[in-house]
């Protein structure tokens, strides 16, 4: 496996989405994970009032993603 990692884009919509449902089903316990809400979903390209996202590519293939997400209802300081 040849990883690089690099932005996310918008164009790789599909991708991040596709991947976050793989984790989610894959899932043994669910009971401390909160899922993401559909106005989260449609935000996470918003880089003016959220972080970038990154990922790692196996060739054309994103194997993972990483953000510093902060919505709001989480209270996030930095």
């Amino acid at each position: 496996m040849n990883l690089v990692y690099k932005k996310i884009t918008p164009k790789d919509e599909k991708k991040l989405f596709g991947l976050i449902e793989i984790v989610l089903e894959d899932l043994e316990n669910k009971e401390y994970f909160i899922p993401y809400e559909e106005w989260e979903m449609k935000n996470m390209f918003d880089e003016e009032n959220y972080a970038p996202l990154y990922g790692a590519y196996d060739g054309d293939k994103l194997v993972r993603n990483g953000s510093t997400l902060c919505f709001t209802r989480y209270a996030c300081r930095f």
